[in-house]
């Protein structure tokens, strides 16, 4: 069913290009082109102009009757019914009244119906101006029929602020289209009658026609260039979901096609088109002859092409965006900087090689430039842009695997580490040890099976390698698969649970004076006060810092009641508390009495909480895990990053609360300095 609608979807989509094409091409190119050329030959345009209107005629009925099929597929592939059951009133009218398609189809066949009144009703010009008037009116709601297909696609489920900027792209990349790949059939029409007519002046409107065309199609293929890339940028976003998921790939097929089409079409603009304009200087018929035939011959290549490509897109519009679907990398290997740059030679092989490229880039622009004299030069110029790119290539790449750029579901957030941290205690302490530096037992006298998962290496591995070898294990080494015993979503509460690991033993050098540069990423998590609704961290971004406190009774209670005599000053500076007890927090508000009253406190959700933040307790006066402390406190700043740590009485600082206060109007005062973290750590 889905192969069907995405050939009904590309033959609806190739003829409403034909469509904007025979009226473009009448209105921009051929009436001009004869008028120019020889303004007699009116009898040779009515011709032109009634073969062309049939064939838009046909056109707008096949437009109309794959419109039929395609809100017939849609029906069934909607209500999961065969096409035959899924052609009743019911189905159809809640498509057609209940869903964006539904309603942008009937939006299109009133233009359909519209056109076809124009067409098959139409009075017979009287003048130039009727003449024109018609055709405009094709091109306006052509046009108006192919901008409306934007709103049935994928750019109408694009969210936030690049919806609107994807379908302004995506409108005017199908006008581009439907201009540039439509007008080639009328071309090639008028080419052929030319080549075949013994009349020389039929030569002359070749020449008009083919100049105005090519300025017509550069146009539109610079448009198409500038349009496609907004639109791949939106839909596909990177090279992994490129290479790695159907969507991308399709893509890739229809680019591979792109390029003889555009080479066809530089041909055509570079020599053919230059060559047949200067037959009219040399006043050689039998030369613009033999142009013409080569030139007619590219034509019907490109609108091959093209067709070739619109079925591709049919695919394309039935097929999830690939920024959208988890990619599968295809190659054993991925190319970084980042993992690399600090390996040896990896520096000096990099600008070896960069220096190497730049040097053929060279000799290739000056064999390009001798290409008559030294056609030699191009290859060997060729040669070595190859063969010193493969270098900073060699060094550059790492190990990937299928998993490599997965995307994980599970968010990076308190539930999910402390998840992670209980099936850390289960399956990874034998080998890697409590605080992850690969001293488990299982590892003891065995230095070269040690894998320290706090090492600042962990970071450069993305979580889809994480989790290719949480599942199948590392060849070579003691690190079995977990496929058989934990979930997928277990392994990734693992990852989020080693993501954290690694930033918090990063984090040791952390202090109560806020960082300049925000990296550790605040995980979020939810939390309930007293019987009002669940809130989460993530809720404070963008309007309050956010002062966290673990605390414990009875030994945080002073410290509790300094923070609750001035919480309107912490307010004023711009922060919010939030208190979080770390045990016993059913009994909290019992044994807080009335001290400390205006303190929100939050107890559900509490234990996630402590057991996720607690893990920041690393500092650089004790080696390995220390332990638990009984009170923490934290500045997030607004954008989501733990910017601060006060661990009393390891670390001075906060007790003080004018030290805490200018802590806070720092990061109150502070401009944006980081992107918003994401929920999912990659």
């Amino acid at each position: 069913m889905t192969g069907l609608l995405a050939f009904i979807r590309a033959v609806h989509l190739g003829a409403l290009v034909l469509l904007m094409g025979v009226f473009a091409f009448l209105l921009l190119v051929a009436r001009p082109a004869f008028r120019k050329a020889d303004p007699q030959r009116t009898p040779d345009l009515e011709r032109f102009d009634r073969l062309l209107l049939t064939i838009g005629k046909w056109s707008l009925l096949a437009t109309f009757v794959s419109a039929l099929l395609w809100l017939g597929l849609q029906a069934a592939l909607a209500s999961g019914q065969p096409l035959t059951q899924a052609l009743n009133l019911d189905t159809l009218s809640g498509l057609l009244s209940g869903t964006q398609f539904g309603r942008v189809w009937e939006i299109r066949i009133a233009l359909v119906a519209l056109l076809a009144g124009f067409l098959f009703f139409r009075d017979r010009e009287h003048d130039v101006r009727d003449w024109n008037a018609l055709r405009l009116e094709g091109v306006l709601l052509a046009g108006g029929l192919m901008a409306a297909l934007a709103w049935a696609g994928h750019p109408a489920a694009t969210e936030g602020p690049a919806r609107s900027i994807h379908l302004l792209a995506d409108t005017v990349h199908m006008l581009a289209a439907g201009v540039w790949l439509g007008g080639l059939c009328p071309l090639a029409v008028l080419l052929r009658w030319a080549h075949r007519s013994p009349d020389a002046s039929w030569i002359a409107v070749a020449r008009e026609a083919t100049r105005r065309f090519s300025l017509l199609g550069l146009v539109s293929v610079s448009t198409l260039t500038l349009t496609g890339v907004v639109n791949g940028w939106i839909l596909v976003g990177s090279i992994p979901p490129l290479v790695g998921t159907p969507y991308g790939r399709l893509l890739l097929l229809k680019l591979v096609l792109l390029l003889p089409l555009v080479g066809f079409a530089a041909t055509n603009v570079l020599r053919l088109k230059p060559a047949l304009l200067a037959t009219a200087a040399q006043k050689s018929p039998g030369g613009a002859q033999a142009v013409l035939s080569r030139l007619t011959r590219n034509v019907i290549a490109e609108a091959s092409l093209g067709a070739a490509i619109l079925l591709i897109v049919g695919g394309l519009g039935i097929t999830p965006p690939a920024i959208h679907d988890q990619p599968s990398w295809p190659f054993p290997f991925r190319v970084s900087w980042q993992a690399t740059q600090d390996l040896p030679g990896v520096r000096g092989g990099v600008i070896a090689g960069g220096a190497g490229v730049l040097l053929g880039i060279g000799v290739l622009a000056y064999g390009l430039r001798k290409r008559r004299q030294y056609p030699w030069v191009i290859g060997l110029g060729s040669a070595l842009v190859l063969c010193f790119l493969a270098i900073p290539l060699y060094y550059l790449s790492v190990d990937a695997y299928p998993t490599t750029y997965l995307r994980t579901p599970v968010p990076y957030q308190a539930i999910s580490i402390a998840s992670g941290a209980r099936l850390y205690q289960q399956h990874c302490t034998v080998c890697h040890g409590e605080a992850g530096y690969g001293d488990g037992p299982a590892i003891r006298g065995r230095a070269s099976a040690r894998a320290d998962l706090t090492a600042p290496h962990t970071a450069l591995h993305t979580a889809g390698d994480l989790f290719w070898w949480l599942t199948h294990g590392i060849r070579g080494s003691p690190m079995p698969g977990f496929k058989d015993s934990l979930t997928d979503e277990e392994r990734w509460d693992l990852i989020n649970f080693l993501r954290a690991l690694a930033a918090a033993e990063q984090a040791r050098a952390m202090l109560p004076l806020v960082e300049q540069t925000p990296w550790l990423v605040a995980p979020d998590f939810a939390y309930g006060i007293g019987v009002g609704e669940g809130q989460t961290l993530r809720d404070s971004r963008g309007w309050a810092i956010v002062h966290l406190v673990l605390f414990t009774l009875p030994s945080s209670i002073q410290r509790l009641e300094q923070l609750d005599a001035a919480a309107g000053k912490i307010a004023g500076a711009g922060a919010r508390i939030l208190a979080v007890p770390m045990r016993d927090a059913a009994q909290v508000y019992r044994r807080l009495g009335a001290r400390a009253v205006t303190l929100p406190v939050a107890v559900e959700g509490s234990e996630e909480i402590v057991e996720t933040y607690a893990m920041f307790r690393r500092t650089l006066a004790v080696e390995g895990l220390p332990a638990e402390p009984a009170h923490m406190e934290f500045l997030v700043d607004r954008q989501g990053y733990i910017r601060a740590r006060w661990i009393p009485p390891e670390q001075p600082g906060w007790d003080d609360l004018t030290s805490l206060l200018g802590e806070i109007e720092r990061l109150d005062k502070e401009a944006p300095r980081a992107p918003a973290p994401d929920e999912h750590v990659h």
